[in-house]
């Protein structure tokens, strides 16, 4: 019984997850959009300096905004629980293997030789998961603002 009820937690956490990733990819998609057409200028003086910078050939330049993060934890393979006559509960947690979590998040910022910002494209696994220590802070806080982090 205890299995089923773990089962249920993970399968509703998981499905939570998904709505906060879909209300962050929005809240970002709004975010990058409102700034096309505008100085890139203004972008680096609210979000900070980038990771990266790319001329392309036709004269425009990319600024890279890229994080990564590695995380491991064990992931038993089982869990028991025992209680002795004075109703005291002791759990177990034996077996199980190390897992690595990964996460990283690029946002990427394209601008002319006017300093417009032309374009804008982000990769990675989750807009939640650029709330990494490794970005700019400036960019960080001005994430949150935004709402796209918590």
């Amino acid at each position: 019984m205890k299995t089923w009820i773990s089962m249920l937690l993970i399968l509703a956490s998981v499905s939570l997850f998904g709505c906060d990733d879909q209300g962050a990819e929005e809240q970002l998609n709004s975010t990058m959009n409102s700034w096309i057409g505008r100085d890139i200028n203004e972008f680096i003086r609210r979000y900070g300096t980038p990771t990266t910078t790319l001329t392309l050939p036709n004269g425009n330049t990319i600024y890279s905004y890229r994080t990564d993060r590695e995380r491991e934890f064990n992931q038993p393979t089982s869990v028991n629980e025992f209680q002795n006559d004075r109703g005291e509960t002791t759990t177990i947690i034996s077996g199980g293997n190390t897992i690595v979590d990964r996460d990283f998040c690029e946002i990427d910022v394209e601008f002319d030789r006017s300093s417009e910002i032309q374009s804008w494209r982000y990769e990675g696994s989750s807009p939640r998961h650029c709330n990494i220590k490794s970005l700019p802070k400036t960019l960080q806080k001005q994430l949150q603002k935004d709402g796209i982090l918590p």
